[in-house]
């Protein structure tokens, strides 16, 4: 069973580094070798079954989500049956739902649709509709959440809209689930810490900017989300009532009736949190946990762990591209290894105490190594906010939460156990708003994170030998802060967001942003493309904010003012005037970086001046940056005598056939040429025209919708380029075309 489990675990993680998935057929082919090279070795043989029998699943389930996606995805409109399994979200435009296909070959799948002026949603409601769907693909950048492997964790095949069309409503059920979570709105809505003890009660996290960015400075994301850890609690409480009542209940089995009282309870704790992914996981290991212990099969810790990763991996194999199955797993992990290497010494309540202390120390200097290396960096508040609010929250705040929530539901007046709930709950809430005003992350670099596993693996080993070794890690953490700087060479992020142009020229932790964004843009793309990847960046400072058609009603990304400072009167300037007017308050030299205003459009289009034309020159390097232009610009350009040549030109209006012509790239003469645009767009960009013409010049073309984030570093006599969608695991998820490293100048 040993090598049977490590054979699984070992190959999920080499299957992250497959070109392809296996076909189904070549497994048995496998196996048959397998027969013949290690029937003699019975320990490489268990290994190798292990290992062939995750490849088999894994293998399996992704053959039968191809061939659900490829039914959806077939060619026009998709008419098919659905039902709403979660409550909808309604935005200004549009309503988006998840909804679960109900017939033919993606029964079972999940599908995300957008419906504009829909009529009455709600979830349990059964739907035929007609939509046009597409693949999941979502952006690609610095620290953005990984959208295809996600889909593939969550079973999510296809998203799309829903189109015109008879749309018939086949059958609306109340969920028990809605009616509980609207008895609980109604109970703790007088309470401040209302949002909290919503997502700690039924895992729903309505929180404000301020909490959310509260959470990620502290550290504390993982206790405001209902995990493992709060469903372990409830198992843990019950289990340790149900000891109490030795000796009141005459019944032969008092262990096996604690055990499945404990396990019921913490299956309807999982059932109200909508059974989320990281509460399925721990139902099946406290399941897992039951049997053994109900059938009497004492299993070390360690051989409890591997059996347990081995069977998750096994039922889900795509949790191995989750970043939150290896954060929880590995959790366990480290409580088993702090648990056998500190011992309780003693059993009265002094050592009970001094060992509640160190046991939270090391596990939470342990949780924060392994915390910044799944996420690329860390918060200094992380581990002053996990030793304060953990042991808190598991033996007060939570538990007071579980008893308030049982009575509300249960119909009872809970309303005095609901203020002392909020009462315990305004600490951690203090802190968070406390915490949201402390632009406190710390990044790591690839070389840091490197940095970081090897350290992880030499505390691990030290403490084997010797306890005091965990001391090192405190300064270790320190040490890596310092090579968490990012490198003082100038970088230009052309970042993947869609139909819009978003540009960080950036040096260290300072970097001047550029927005060319669609003249009737209204989405704040802040939380969802900035924020992570000024975040992932280390930047902290945007000296200088452009934005194209500059308007107060939009009020588009100044949210980011709240955690990323700009001088007053750079402020001023770009958010009071128009785009011509504020290329003109651009310096002449950005550090030492050299900026050309080549054109300043003074015409007006749709009401409002338009972009500013500019050039970067960094060393021997000059990119060219149009913008948003119209033909009149572009021929106005060709005919001036003003000089357009650069080595790097991003396409104008993404990459549109009305302007970039012949002509412009002649003068231009870039030797790479990228483009934004968004994911098979309505709008064709770029253009074949735009891509026959950089054929016809030899230029290659780099597009954010096919390689994702695509960075530029800047060298004397180097351009080192990188996309981000070509650093994502696994590999055999679907990569851009590969492109060259580097490029040398010959200006």
């Amino acid at each position: 069973m040993l090598g049977f489990c490590l054979g699984v675990i070992t190959a999920s993680l080499l299957s992250l580094f497959l070109p392809i998935v296996p076909p189904f057929f070549s497994i048995f082919l496998a196996m048959l070798i397998l027969l013949l090279l290690a029937r003699r070795h019975a320990m490489l043989f268990s290994v190798g079954v292990g290992a062939i029998c995750f490849m088999a699943s894994l293998s399996w389930q992704y053959q039968q989500r191809q061939l659900a996606a490829a039914a959806l995805l077939a060619p026009g409109t998709t008419l098919m049956q659905v039902v709403i399994t979660s409550p909808p979200i309604t935005y200004p435009e549009y309503t988006q739902l998840n909804a679960t296909v109900q017939s033919g070959p993606a029964r079972g799948y999940k599908v995300k649709l957008r419906w504009q002026q829909p009529p009455a949603l709600a979830a349990g409601q059964h739907w035929r509709l007609q939509a046009r769907l597409k693949p999941i693909h979502g952006y690609a950048n610095p620290g953005s959440v990984n959208a295809t492997a996600q889909a593939l964790v969550s079973g999510l095949v296809a998203e799309g809209h829903v189109t015109r069309g008879p749309h018939i409503l086949l059958a609306q059920q109340q969920l028990w689930r809605q009616q509980l979570v609207a008895r609980l709105d109604s109970a703790i809505a007088p309470y401040a810490s209302a949002p909290l003890l919503k997502a700690l009660a039924v895992g729903e996290r309505a929180f404000s900017r301020q909490l959310w960015r509260g959470a990620q400075h502290a550290g504390l994301g993982h206790l405001l989300a209902i995990s493992g850890l709060h469903v372990g609690l409830v198992f843990g409480w019950v289990l340790w009532l149900s000891g109490c009542s030795k000796g009141l209940i005459a019944i032969r089995r008092q262990q096996l009736l604690a055990l499945l009282a404990a396990l019921t309870a913490a299956l309807l704790y999982a059932w109200l949190a909508d059974f989320a992914i990281p509460t399925l996981r721990a139902s099946i290991a406290l399941t897992m946990l039951v049997v053994c212990r109900s059938q009497l099969t004492r299993l070390s810790p360690n051989r409890f762990w591997l059996l347990l990763v081995a069977m998750l991996l096994l039922l889900q194999p795509f949790w191995v591209l989750s970043t939150s199955f290896w954060l929880s797993v590995l959790a366990v992990a480290i409580i088993f290894f702090v648990l056998w290497r500190f011992p309780l010494s003693g059993l009265h309540w002094q050592a009970r105490i001094k060992y509640f202390f160190v046991f939270h120390l090391v596990l939470s200097l342990l949780m924060t190594l392994l915390g910044s290396m799944l996420f690329g960096g860390f918060s200094p508040l992380m581990l002053l906010s996990n030793l304060l609010f953990v042991p808190w929250c598991s033996l007060v705040a939570i538990p007071l939460l579980l008893v308030s929530l049982l009575l509300t539901l249960s119909g009872l007046d809970a309303s005095w156990l609901w203020q002392l709930t909020d009462v315990a709950f305004r600490p951690l809430l203090y802190w968070l708003i406390y915490s949201a005003d402390l632009p406190l992350w710390w990044p790591l670099g690839q070389a840091s994170a490197l940095l970081m596993a090897l350290l992880a693996l030499l505390v691990t080993i030290a403490l084997l030998v010797q306890r005091n070794a965990m001391l090192l890690l405190p300064l270790s953490l320190v040490l890596l802060s310092g090579s968490a700087l990012q490198p003082p060479r100038w970088q230009l992020h052309v970042l993947d967001s869609g139909q819009r142009q978003l540009v960080l020229l950036q040096q260290g932790k300072r970097a001047l942003l550029l927005d060319a964004a669609p003249a009737l843009a209204q989405q704040d793309l802040n939380d969802t493309v900035l924020s992570p990847v000024l975040r992932r960046l280390g930047i902290s400072q945007l000296d200088y904010l452009l934005f194209r058609q500059q308007r107060p009603d939009r009020n588009r990304h100044w949210t980011l003012l709240t955690d990323y400072p700009v001088a007053a009167q750079n402020l001023q300037a770009f958010s009071e005037q128009a785009g011509a007017a504020s290329c003109q308050n651009l310096p002449a030299a950005y550090y030492d970086v050299r900026i050309e205003v080549l054109l300043s459009d003074n015409r007006v289009l749709n009401n409002k001046p338009d972009h500013c034309i500019l050039r970067f020159t960094l060393g021997r390097w000059r990119v060219l940056l149009p913008g948003i232009i119209t033909p009149a610009i572009e021929r106005e350009l060709l005919a001036g005598d003003i000089e357009l040549a650069a080595d790097i030109m991003l396409l104008a209006n993404n990459g549109s056939a009305a302007v970039n012509s012949l002509a412009l790239l002649q003068q231009v003469r870039p030797v790479l040429a990228l483009n934004s645009a968004a994911f098979m767009n309505g709008y064709g960009h770029p253009a074949q025209a735009v891509q026959q013409r950089l054929a016809l010049l030899a230029v290659p073309l780099l597009n954010t919708a096919d390689y994702g984030a695509i960075t530029l570093g800047f060298d004397d006599h180097e351009l080192q380029i990188s996309s981000w969608r070509d650093q994502i695991l696994p590999l055999w998820l679907e990569k851009p075309p590969a492109i060259a490293e580097t490029l040398t100048t010959t200006r």
